[in-house]
């Protein structure tokens, strides 16, 4: 019985160890076809072109009119003429605060500068003055002083001015924002009822890195697009670079939105997209740049020899599609954009196609 068992596991054993050797010969011949035949590749010609070097940032909008608004004396809101959202003209009334006792001001006042006026025609009557013209003027303004006309003047003036301060309007055109008051609270001049802001001037403020600046001046186009909907997009220019690098190695920069009425809003997060061109670089595609020890490598292919050799390049800079090479690479060579993940130096390749430009 044992030795039927240790025969069996002998004989599993056996095939066991002729099925291994079966595969392993099976991946060799596999493996050596491969490597006979070539690897198949896609290459590209090497040219210099001109490069747009793409720098990326987040930005937030901000209104270039935009105010807090507050009335300049404390009473309780009597009428509130507008809401959140709402567009608004300039000088258009927005709330008014309780002003029956002003009013009641208002009408005293002119009671005594008409009470003042009658006083001061009595008293140009006793110094026999006909009229202003015969009367000099050191001598009307002491007639108007002891008439009281000036007081008068002066208290009327001061009633309206306290009056108007109950009526709040609009500074220029915009929308209304933060309304958070109701009729019948109690404001104070402390207190901000609303904040208007104009939508006809935009502009966008984001940072970029130090080494970034050397792509960026005054009046350089850029596009805006928003996190909401990125579909749409707007194109503004650089007016404001802020000539101080902070903490995080960032510099700031502020940019106006060319067009008025845009569908973003103030403090609205959005993403800036800033092209810059570099002429006469060899540009490739990015599916033809590799890693290789942490280093990076494109593939050329060698007509004479149809090997495939292992370039050693520098990246100047990149975006969404190609690299910048400035070290590495010659034009006229014919770089390898595919099928080169698992290359290596001197490997056999067969090259289907020829790109004649870079994406």
């Amino acid at each position: 019985m044992h030795k039927t068992i240790i025969f069996a596991f002998a004989i599993t054993l056996l095939v066991s160890c002729n099925t291994k050797t079966e595969n392993t010969e099976t991946q060799e011949i596999a493996a050596s076809t491969i490597e006979s035949k070539g690897v198949t590749v896609t290459t590209s010609l090497v040219k210099k072109e001109v490069f747009q070097k793409q720098i990326v940032a987040n930005g937030k909008i901000e209104a270039l009119q935009k105010s807090e608004l507050r009335f300049k004396t404390s009473e309780r809101i009597a009428s509130i003429h507008v809401k959140n959202g709402q567009r608004v003209s300039k000088g258009q009334l927005l709330a008014t605060l309780d002003s029956e006792a002003l009013a009641n001001t208002i009408q005293k006042a002119e009671i005594e500068l008409e009470k003042a006026e009658n006083k001061f025609q009595e008293e140009k009557i006793n110094y026999g003055v006909a009229n202003d013209a015969n009367i000099s003027d050191e001598m009307l303004k002491n007639l108007q002083i002891k008439s009281g006309l000036f007081e008068a003047k002066n208290a009327l003036k001061e009633a309206q001015l306290q009056y108007n301060q109950t009526k709040l309007r609009a500074p220029f055109a915009g929308v209304i924002a933060n309304i958070e008051a109701k009729t019948g609270n109690y404001a104070t001049s402390s207190d901000v009822f609303c904040i208007v802001i104009s939508q006809n001037q935009m502009e966008v403020v984001f940072s970029v890195l130090e080494n970034e600046l050397p792509y960026l001046n005054n009046n350089q186009d850029i596009t805006i697009t928003s996190f909401v909907n990125s579909d749409i997009s707007y194109k503004g220019s650089i007016s404001e670079i802020n000539p101080l690098v902070d903490n995080n190695g960032l510099i700031k920069i502020k940019a106006k939105i060319n067009r008025n009425n845009i569908k973003l809003f103030d403090g609205m997060h959005v993403k800036v997209h800033i092209n810059h061109p570099i002429k006469d670089i060899i540009v490739v595609p990015k599916t033809a740049l590799v890693l290789r020890s942490n280093l990076k490598v494109v593939f050329i292919y060698d007509k004479k020899s149809g090997l495939a050799k292992w370039k050693y390049v520098d990246v100047l800079a990149e975006n969404s599609t190609v690299y910048a090479i400035s070290k590495g690479l010659a034009e006229g060579q014919e770089v390898i954009i595919s099928g080169n993940i698992n290359l290596s130096h001197d490997a056999k390749v067969n090259v289907n196609t020829v790109q004649t430009e870079s994406n």
